[in-house]
């Protein structure tokens, strides 16, 4: 797999964007994800995000978008999101409240796959926490419930890990069982987890965030049972700043991704 990365260096980016993706791939980083909003404008202004990106040879794994982006822009999100020479359309967040919100949802995905499908992009959907609560009228996860309604030749699954281990479930499981669904795994730590966490009720705002590698998610578990995925990226992540300063942060997570899956497991 290939190593991307979004935000931790997000300030350098806004203030330069292809100087600081530039020095990202200097580390080594190969991909960038970012959100749509600020691609666009980016583009806008520029003119020429995909040829800059292909001079500093940097992919541009994913433009981050919801559900609400898509209902206020229609066909024309998808288009714009294309022209940036994005691989994929990624839904970044999306309620689950019921088993009919999210069947609803799912036929929502399926259309906007079918759309991406069209355009050259894969669609993904990038879970949290919340969609590995149990829902009542299923018994079942919700995000099982999600993947189970949606055509996996439309929808991709964007698998964060340290939302699956703060959501109460298996992120190796996960990475295995939905070999054929993942297509970007976002991988970030956490130095533990908080109560209510086992059941998805978790307190969001008091994860706390390390550099991949230094946790308590399996990283190296989760890349092993990945092996045989269609997985093509491993996107670094992390929510909210840890010990470290940003690029530091970076150049950390690249480094322990860079060991023998045993040192980061």
């Amino acid at each position: 797999m290939k190593t991307g990365i979004i935000g931790i260096v997000q300030e350098d980016l806004d203030h330069d964007f292809f100087a600081a993706a530039g020095r990202l791939r200097s580390i080594g980083y190969q991909g960038i994800e970012a959100a749509e909003g600020s691609l666009a404008k980016l583009d806008a202004d520029d003119g020429r995000l995909a040829e800059r990106l292909v001079e500093i040879d940097m992919t541009l794994v994913a433009a981050h978008v919801t559900k609400y982006d898509f209902l206020d822009r229609g066909e024309a999100l998808v288009d714009g999101v294309a022209t940036m020479g994005a691989q994929r359309l990624c839904m970044a967040w999306g309620p689950a409240d019921s088993a009919d919100q999210i069947r609803e949802d799912a036929a929502l995905y399926n259309r906007i796959g079918s759309l991406c499908r069209d355009r050259g992009l894969e669609l993904t959907y990038h879970n949290h926490d919340h969609e590995f609560a149990i829902c009542r009228e299923t018994g079942g996860r919700y995000l099982d419930l999600l993947l189970a309604e949606t055509d996996p030749d439309r929808v991709g699954l964007h698998l964060d890990v340290a939302w699956c281990l703060f959501g109460g479930a298996d992120p190796v499981a996960y990475a295995s069982e939905y070999a054929g669904r993942v297509s970007v795994l976002h991988l970030k730590d956490l130095k533990g987890l908080e109560p209510g966490c086992e059941s998805a009720a978790g307190d969001r705002q008091a994860a706390r965030f390390t550099e991949v590698g230094d946790g308590i998610v399996p990283i190296g578990a989760i890349l092993e049972a990945a092996a045989t995925s269609r997985a093509a990226w491993q996107v670094v992540e992390q929510d909210r700043p840890g010990d470290l300063d940003p690029w530091p942060s970076a150049e950390r997570s690249y480094t322990n991704l860079s060991r023998p899956p045993a040192a980061t497991g």
